[in-house]
C-alpha cells in the first residue's frame, strides 16, 4: 500500500508566480500614484497663476491707462507680470438700414490689452490674457501712442 498524498495546496512554483504578479502590480500602482501627486502639484500651481493672473488684469482693466502713475509692469514674490497695449487695425464696414440707407458711425479706435503674467520659480509657466478696447479717436495722445503702444 502507498501513502496518499495531499493535493490541496500549492507548489513552490504557484507561489513565486503569484509573488511576483502581486509584486509587479504594487509596482505599477506606486509608480502611477507618484505620477498623480506630480500632476496634482502642477496644477495646483498653475490654478494659482490663472486667479493670481484674472485678480491683477481685471484691476488692470478699470484704471484710466493715461495716467503717469499706471503699472505697465509688476512683481512679488511668486510671480512678475507685464501688460502691454497693441493697435488693431479695423477696416471700415459700410452697413446699411432696411430702407437701404447707410448707417453712420462714430469712428473710433481698438486695443488689444495683452497680460502676460510668469511664475517666478518655474520659467515655463506663464499664462497670457487679451481684452479689447474701443476708445474715440485722440483718446490717446501722439506721446502716449509713442511711449506705450508695443509694435504689432
Amino acid at each position: 500500500m502507498t501513502p496518499v498524498r495531499d493535493q490541496r495546496g500549492f507548489t513552490l512554483l504557484e507561489m513565486m508566480v503569484a509573488v511576483l504578479v502581486v509584486g509587479l502590480t504594487v509596482t505599477v500602482f506606486f509608480q502611477l500614484f507618484g505620477a498623480s501627486l506630480k500632476l496634482e502639484r502642477r496644477g495646483r500651481s498653475f490654478d494659482e497663476i490663472i486667479v493670481c493672473g484674472q485678480e491683477v488684469f481685471a484691476l488692470l482693466k478699470v484704471r484710466d491707462l493715461r495716467k503717469d502713475d499706471f503699472p505697465w509692469s509688476g512683481e512679488d514674490e511668486n510671480f512678475s507680470w507685464q501688460l502691454t497695449l497693441e493697435p488693431v487695425e479695423v477696416r471700415p464696414e459700410v452697413e446699411k438700414n432696411d430702407d437701404n440707407t447707410p448707417v453712420v458711425r462714430l469712428p473710433s479706435e481698438l486695443y488689444r490689452l495683452v497680460f502676460v503674467i510668469r511664475d517666478r520659480h518655474h520659467s515655463g509657466r506663464r499664462l497670457r490674457l487679451v481684452a479689447y478696447r474701443r476708445v474715440n479717436p485722440g483718446y490717446f495722445t501722439y506721446e502716449f501712442k509713442k511711449a506705450h503702444l508695443a509694435a504689432s
